[in-house]
């Protein structure tokens, strides 16, 4: 029996305290530690630990399997007429630097039972490969419009259900609104007790009916959840970071990271270090934001880094250091102001990155929204929002997102006990 792996979390403290380590014997990195963490071999390879989600989409013809695919994820994935054939009826979409593949069945009949046959060898020849290849969900697609399950639908359902893929039955171009779960169609099946996990009524587009009336796209934020739900850790942080409807579950897989870099600062300041040593710090902190941005799926260059840490340091990228970045940041927490005898206490350590992580996934959360709505942020807006939320929380003490607080369900954005411990800033002789 295989032992389970390590999590994301476990992966992300070794990496850090990886990226410490050759920080610690590079000159370079105390003198110019964004330099120095941006050259390839020095910045860890966090992408391929985020994992890789594969899933297949099956549907009749028409049914708008290529719509819903580009209404989820960031890349369009399912432009007609591009993709690998993998079989004779099954074709496979990817991007280069995207970790989401599409499994598609254009041109599908259900009079065709090859495809069925073709289906299911596919998943059982995956599934002999590493994780990461497996076919991880199904989403099969019927047109809620024309309101007809059929028989051979059916007997599909039941085969892919003894295959353990997990379905989702997604009711596609689905015009009933605001309440799409009260349509006559959606209620007969629900009492048809399907082998399927969901069945979400869903319309990709805003369908407009006539000059006055224009039907809002729905159903995609449910899908987007109850998807990420069904999937297997390999798979989960994949497509949460290429979906694009759904910031809150990057918010909440963002502050796990940062939970593993508030362990890894306390890491480095685990003893009382010297101030001298105070890029190993920078080193975690700016490996820290760059992989919140890889979660947001926010491909940025190492200036925009320069410039949000020159920000922070009040200063100009052409002299930050190091320390002139923790001299500014340590300004901004209450009670401690300056660095008595040059010594950076761990719990200071572990509050900054705290302050940082927090900070900058909300300057992600602000350009996601803004992506949204077509809007693209300035760089003096980006810079301005980045610097006051660090300020907030530094001065603050918060160590949880704004509005989690009072999240009904626990949420995963509360500081777990352990960490919030580290980062109090009461305990005897903190500094």
């Amino acid at each position: 029996m295989s032992q389970k792996g390590p999590s994301l979390l476990e992966k992300l403290i070794d990496l850090t305290r990886q990226t410490v380590d050759r920080a610690r014997s590079s000159p370079e990195a105390f003198e110019s530690p964004w330099k120095w963490l941006f050259q390839k071999e020095s910045f860890p390879e966090v992408q391929a630990e985020l994992g890789r989600c594969n899933v297949m989409v099956i549907g009749k013809t028409g049914v708008g399997k290529s719509t819903l695919v580009n209404a989820v994820f960031k890349d369009e994935l399912a432009k007609t007429g591009v993709g690998e054939p993998v079989t004779r009826h099954i074709r496979k979409y990817s991007k280069q630097d995207c970790p989401i593949t599409i499994y598609d069945t254009p041109g599908m009949e259900l009079a065709n039972t090859e495809i069925r046959l073709e289906v299911a060898k596919l998943i059982e020849e995956l599934r002999f490969q590493e994780p990461e290849h497996h076919i991880h969900i199904i989403w099969y697609c019927i047109h809620h419009e024309l309101k007809r399950l059929e028989e051979a639908e059916r007997e599909w359902l039941k085969d892919l259900h003894l295959k353990g893929v997990p379905v989702i039955l997604v009711l596609t171009q689905c015009l009933e609104y605001p309440d799409p779960e009260e349509s006559e169609f959606y209620r007969y099946l629900e009492g048809q007790n399907l082998p399927v996990k969901q069945i979400i009524p869903v319309l990709a587009l805003d369908k407009a009916i006539n000059r006055q009336i224009t039907i809002p796209s729905h159903g995609l934020e449910r899908l987007i959840g109850c998807t990420a739900e069904l999937l297997p850790e390999v798979a989960r942080i994949a497509f949460i970071q290429q979906q694009k409807r759904r910031i809150d579950l990057k918010v909440k897989a963002a502050f796990k990271y940062v939970q593993g870099y508030v362990a890894s600062a306390a890491f480095v300041g685990a003893t009382p270090i010297p101030f001298s040593d105070a890029p190993l710090l920078v080193a975690a902190q700016v490996s820290m934001i760059a992989n919140i941005s890889s979660i947001f799926a926010y491909k940025a260059s190492p200036q925009f880094y320069y410039s949000l840490m020159a920000a922070l340091a009040g200063t100009g990228a052409a002299t930050l250091t190091g320390r002139a970045i923790v001299s500014n940041l340590l300004k901004f927490l209450p009670g401690v102001g300056s660095i008595v005898g040059g010594i950076i206490q761990s719990t200071t350590a572990a509050t900054l990155t705290l302050s940082l992580g927090l900070a900058y996934i909300e300057l992600m959360k602000a350009i996601a929204r803004a992506e949204l709505k077509g809007i693209q942020l300035s760089e003096s807006q980006i810079r301005e929002i980045f610097l006051s939320k660090y300020q907030d929380y530094a001065k603050s003490g918060r160590k949880t997102l704004k509005g989690d607080e009072e999240d009904p369900r626990g949420g995963e954005s509360s500081l777990n006990p352990e960490l919030a411990q580290v980062c109090s800033l009461r305990a005897t002789g903190a500094s």
